[in-house]
C-alpha cells in the first residue's frame, strides 16, 4: 500500500506514540521450533544479527524511548524482553537492560517490562532476578508433552517439555507466582483443542493467547487451503471458546476471545490481532535497528526493516511518519476493499497484519485465515448477544453472589437505565443532583461487580473470600454505611487496577492485591460500630484504610490485625499497635470544607492511599498544615461564588466531587486532573484564588459527569487512530479526548459566560470576557469536529447536537474589542505552537480558529 503521508495529516489523521518496545536482547534460541517466524520463515535476516544486544546498544535504546515518553507525554511505557531466547544473555545483561530503560526516562514515567520465554532455562536464578525487578514473565507452550513436541523440539530433535515443565513449576510456586503472566501457544490442528486448553489451565495462567501459525497467500498455513471454503483454524478455536466461555465460573482470560468480545460490545481493540485500533509497538533488533512487528518476517525477506537506529535521536517520533508504520495506524482506511464491505470488518480489523501478504498486492489482502475469523467471530457475537438479550428480558434484580452463597440477599446489583430527560439535561452541561444520583447508582453496581471479580479470580484465596463475605454480610445489616465505604473514589482504581493485574491486562503494582478487600472490609466494620479481627495487608510499610487513613510499620511487611469495636480500632503488626485516629504511627485523612446560605460542601484531601489519581502527577509529600489551610481558606470564597451565580454548579459538586487529590502545580497557572478510575475524585495544585478555584470545581466536575456516563452508555466508535486538534492541548488528541475536553470547558465557558456580567474590578472583567471568548470559541469548533467526524454513535449524535445547541447560545453574545482581540491572540499563540510540534491540522475542521 502506496500511502501519502502528508495528504494523511491533511485528512486529521495523528499517529499513536509508541506506547510497548519489543527489545530483542538475544537473536538466536536455544529451541528449534518448526514454525518459527524468525528462523524458518522467509526473512532470515537473522544470521546478519549480534547474538546479544550491546549494553552501548541498550543505553541507545533507552534513551530513545525516554525522549519518546517526553515527546509524547506519556506516563507509563511497556518494555518486552524478547529474542531469539532472551534468557540466553543471563541474569546481569537483563538487570543493566532493565535498569538502563528505567534510568533514562523522567520522573513520573513508569517502565513496565515482561519477558517472553520458551521457558527451557527457567530456573531460580532468573526468578529472583525478575522478582527484584518486577519483571513479569510469560511462557510459550502449546499443550501436553504430545502437543508441545511436535514442534517445539531443541537443536536436536529433543523434548522440551519436561524441561519447561519444570520452569512452569518454579514460577508458579507462591515464591514467584505473582510473576506469572500467561502462556502462549501456536495452535496445531492435530491437537485436541480442549485438551490443550485444559493442559494449559493445569498451570492457572492469568491469561491465554492462542496464536495461529503465521502464513500468507503465497505459503498458506497447514491444513489452510486458500480457496478451501472449510475453516477449521474457526472450528479449532470454537471448540475452546464453548469450553471456557460456559464454564461455571471464569477460569482464565484467553486474550483472543476477550479482545472479540470487546469489539462486539463496541468497545476498542487492545490488541493487533483483532479490531482496528492503531498498533502502538515497535521493535528494537539485536543491533539496534528499528523495525516494525517481527511477525512479518513471515512475509518476505526485509519486511520488518525500516531505515532507522537507535543511535539517531527521534528514531521513534520518525519512525511513526514512515507509511509501512503508519498503514497499521489507520483503521479501516488501510483494509482491502473486499474487507471493506465485510459485516465483521470492526471486530475483525483484517485479521492479523502479515496474514494479509500476497505478492503483488502486498497487504492490500483479506487474512489468509478470512473464513476461520469469520466463523470465529459470528460465533462469539451470536453468543454474547443470546446472552445479552437474555439479561434483558428477564428485566429483574440480578444477584452479585451466587444463589447457594450465604449471603444470597446481600451484594446486589440492578441494571441501569437512564432516563432520556437525564441524558439530554447531561448533554447539554446541566444536569444537577439527579443525574448525579442516576451516575452513582451506575457506580455501585460497577463497584459491586468489580468485588464479585476480584473474589471470583482469587477463589483460592481464604483471605479474599472471608472478606467479600464480611462487606457482604455488613452490607446486609448495615446498607447505607456499606455504599459509602465503597464509594470512596480509590475503591474504583483500586478495583479496576487490580482485575486489569489479575487478568494479565497491566502489571501488578504494590497496592493492586485483591486482599486489599480486607481493608474496605475493616472501613466498613468500624463505620458500622461492628466488633471484628481483620487480617489485612501491610503494603510499602503501612496499613491503608480507604477514606480514613494510614498506620505506618516502617519495617513492616505481610499482615498486620486490624481489631474493631463501637467504631474505634487497633492495628497491630511485628509487635507495634497504632490506634485509629490518635498517637504515633497514624496518619488520618483531612477534610476542608466551606458553607454559604446554608449550603455546604466537604471534601476529603487523599494526599495518602496509593490509588488515589493513577496517571496523574499527583504529590508524593503530604501537604502542609500551611498548605491546607490555604487551601481550606481558598475554598470559602471560591464556594460563595458557586453558591451565588453558579448553583446548579455548586450542586454538582456537592454531588459528584467528595475527594480532592493535590496535584504538582506546573510553571504557570494551576494544574487539574480527573480520573475515569476513581469517580468522585478530583485533582487540583494549590488554587491561586478563589476564581481559579471555582472554575477548576465546575471543569472538572463536567469531566467527572461525562466520565460517568460513559460508564453507561459510549458515545465514540472504537479508536480508528485518527487524531485532532484541540485548543486546550499540545498534542493530538483521539475522538474520545477531544469529546472530554469540548464538554469541559463548554463548563468553563458557562462559568465565565455568568461571571462577565458581574461587576468585577476592571482586571478580573477583561479575564471574565477573554476567557469566555477564548473558551466558547474553541468548544464551538471542537464540537464541529466532533459532529464531522463520522465517528460518533447514534447517542453520540444526540449528546454533541445538544451541545452545539448550548454553544450556540453562547456564540450569539458580543465580546468586548479588547477581550476578543487577547482571547483571539491566545488562540492563535495556541495553533501556532501546535503546528510547529504536530504539523498542519485540517483547515476545514477549526473554522473559529483558522
Amino acid at each position: 500500500m502506496d500511502l501519502d503521508i502528508n495528504a494523511l495529516l491533511e485528512s486529521g489523521w495523528r499517529p499513536t506514540p509508541f506506547q510497548q518496545f519489543v527489545l530483542k536482547i538475544h537473536s538466536r534460541c536455544n529451541l528449534a521450533c518448526t514454525y518459527c517466524y524468525m528462523y524458518e520463515m522467509a526473512d532470515q535476516g537473522w544470521r546478519r544479527q549480534p547474538r546479544r544486544m550491546s549494553q552501548a546498544t541498550i543505553d541507545s535504546a533507552a534513551a530513545r524511548i525516554a525522549e519518546h515518553a517526553r515527546i509524547n507525554r506519556l506516563s507509563q511505557v511497556d518494555v518486552i524482553l524478547h529474542g531469539g531466547e532472551p534468557l540466553l544473555v543471563g541474569t546481569e545483561h537483563i538487570r543493566y537492560a532493565v535498569g538502563a530503560v528505567r534510568d533514562a526516562v523522567d520522573p513520573g514515567v513508569t517502565v513496565n517490562v515482561q519477558v517472553q520465554t520458551n521457558g527451557v532455562l527457567l530456573d531460580s536464578s532468573f526468578l529472583k532476578t525478575f522478582d527484584e525487578l518486577g519483571v513479569l514473565v510469560a511462557v510459550s507452550l502449546d499443550g501436553d508433552r504430545e502437543a508441545n513436541d511436535r514442534h517445539r523440539l531443541g537443536p536436536a530433535g529433543q523434548s522440551s517439555y519436561d524441561r519447561v515443565h519444570a520452569g512452569l513449576i518454579k514460577l508458579t510456586s507462591p515464591a514467584f507466582r505473582h510473576l506469572f503472566n500467561g502462556l502462549l501457544c501456536t495452535v496445531d490442528l492435530r491437537n485436541d483443542p480442549v485438551g490443550t486448553y485444559e493442559a494449559l489451565l493445569a498451570y492457572d495462567p492469568p491469561t491465554m493467547d492462542f496464536l495461529l501459525p503465521h502464513g500468507t497467500w503465497e505459503t498458506p498455513p497447514p491444513g489452510r487451503p486458500p480457496d478451501s471454503p472449510d475453516a477449521p483454524y474457526g472450528d479449532w478455536l470454537i471448540a475452546i471458546f464453548d469450553r471456557w466461555y460456559h464454564a461455571p465460573r471464569r477460569e482464565t482470560r484467553i486474550r483472543l476471545f476477550d479482545e472479540i468480545i470487546r469489539l462486539v460490545l463496541g468497545r476498542p481493540s487492545r490488541s493487533e490481532a483483532v479490531g482496528l485500533s492503531p498498533v502502538a509497538v515497535v521493535v528494537v533488533e539485536t543491533n539496534g535497528g528499528v523495525e516494525q512487528v517481527d511477525s512479518l518476517k513471515s512475509a518476505y525477506d526485509g519486511a520488518t526493516r525500516t531505515p532507522l537506529h537507535v543511535s539517531t535521536a527521534d528514531a521513534f517520533d520518525t519512525a511513526l511518519m514512515l507509511p509501512s508504520i503508519a498503514a497499521r495506524q489507520i483503521g479501516e482506511r488501510a483494509l482491502s476493499p473486499e474487507c471493506q464491505a465485510c459485516e465483521v470488518r470492526r471486530v475483525c480489523g483484517g485479521g492479523l497484519y502479515p496474514h494479509r501478504y500476497r505478492p503483488g498486492t502486498g497487504f492490500a489482502n483479506p487474512s489468509v485465515y478470512c473464513r476461520d475469523l469469520f466463523r470465529l467471530i459470528e460465533h462469539i457475537q451470536q453468543t454474547v448477544r443470546h446472552d445479552i438479550a437474555a439479561i434483558h428480558d428477564r428485566g429483574r434484580r440480578r444477584q452479585i453472589t451466587d444463589p447457594a452463597e450465604r449471603h444470597s440477599s446481600g451484594m446486589t446489583l440492578a441494571p441501569h437505565r437512564l432516563p432520556k430527560e437525564v441524558f439530554l439535561e447531561l448533554a447539554t452541561g446541566r444536569g444537577g443532583r439527579d443525574a448525579a444520583d442516576h451516575l452513582w447508582a451506575a457506580q455501585d453496581s460497577k463497584r459491586l461487580l468489580l468485588l464479585r471479580g476480584l473474589r471470583d479470580f482469587s477463589k483460592d484465596d481464604a483471605a479474599v473470600r472471608h472478606a467479600y463475605e464480611l462487606l457482604a454480610d455488613i452490607q446486609e445489616a448495615a446498607p447505607d454505611v456499606t455504599r459509602e465505604v465503597l464509594r470512596y473514589p480509590t475503591v474504583g482504581s483500586w478495583g479496576l487496577r487490580t482485575l486489569h493485574a489479575l487478568n494479565g491486562q497491566t502489571p501488578p503494582a504494590p497496592w493492586t492485591t485483591p486482599t486489599a478487600m480486607a481493608s474496605l472490609a475493616a472501613v466498613a466494620a468500624i463505620r458500622s460500630g461492628r466488633g471484628e479481627t481483620i487480617e489485612v495487608p501491610v503494603l510499602d510499610g503501612a496499613v491503608v484504610l480507604p477514606s480514613l487513613g494510614r498506620a505506618l510499620f516502617p519495617d513492616g511487611g505481610g499482615l498486620a490485625v486490624v481489631r474493631t469495636a463501637d467504631g474505634e480500632a487497633e492495628i497491630s503488626a511485628g509487635g507495634i499497635t497504632v490506634s485509629l485516629g490518635q498517637g504515633p504511627g497514624w496518619e488520618g485523612l483531612r477534610r476542608i470544607s466551606a458553607s454559604h446560605r446554608g449550603v455546604a460542601v466537604e471534601f476529603v484531601v487523599d494526599d495518602l492511599d496509593p490509588g488515589r489519581m493513577p496517571g496523574a502527577r499527583r504529590t508524593e509529600e503530604r501537604l502542609s498544615e500551611e498548605d491546607l489551610r490555604r487551601w481550606a481558606t481558598v475554598l470559602q470564597p471560591a464556594w460563595e461564588i458557586l453558591v451565588e451565580r453558579h448553583p446548579l454548579v455548586a450542586e454538582e459538586t456537592s454531588a459528584v466531587v467528595t475527594v480532592l487529590t493535590p496535584l504538582i502545580a506546573p510553571e504557570n497557572g494551576t494544574s487539574s486532573a480527573t480520573s475515569k478510575l476513581a469517580f468522585g475524585n478530583i485533582g487540583i495544585s494549590t488554587p491561586p484564588d478563589p476564581h481559579s478555584y471555582a472554575v477548576t470545581l465546575a471543569h472538572e466536575s463536567q469531566h467527572a459527569k461525562l466520565t460517568g456516563l460513559l460508564d453507561l452508555i459510549p458515545l465514540t466508535q472504537p479508536d480508528d487512530g485518527s487524531r485532532y486538534y484541540a485548543p486546550w492541548r499540545d498534542d493530538p488528541r483521539p475522538l474520545g479526548g477531544l469529546l472530554q475536553g469540548a464538554y469541559a470547558h463548554m463548563g468553563i465557558a458557562a462559568f465565565w459566560q455568568v461571571e462577565r456580567q458581574e461587576p468585577h474590578p476592571h482586571n478580573l472583567l477583561l479575564r471574565a470576557h477573554t476567557e469566555f471568548a477564548r473558551w466558547r470559541d474553541g468548544t464551538e469548533a471542537a464540537i464541529r469536529t466532533l459532529r464531522a467526524s463520522g465517528r460518533l454513535t447514534t447517542e453520540g449524535d444526540l449528546f454533541a447536537a445538544e451541545m452545539a445547541g448550548t454553544i450556540a447560545l453562547m456564540c450569539a453574545e458580543d465580546v468586548p474589542a479588547e477581550a476578543a482581540r487577547h482571547a483571539g491572540a491566545s488562540a492563535d499563540r495556541h495553533l501556532t505552537g501546535w503546528r510547529r510540534r504536530n504539523g498542519e491540522p485540517p483547515a476545514d475542521r477549526m473554522p473559529s480558529l483558522g
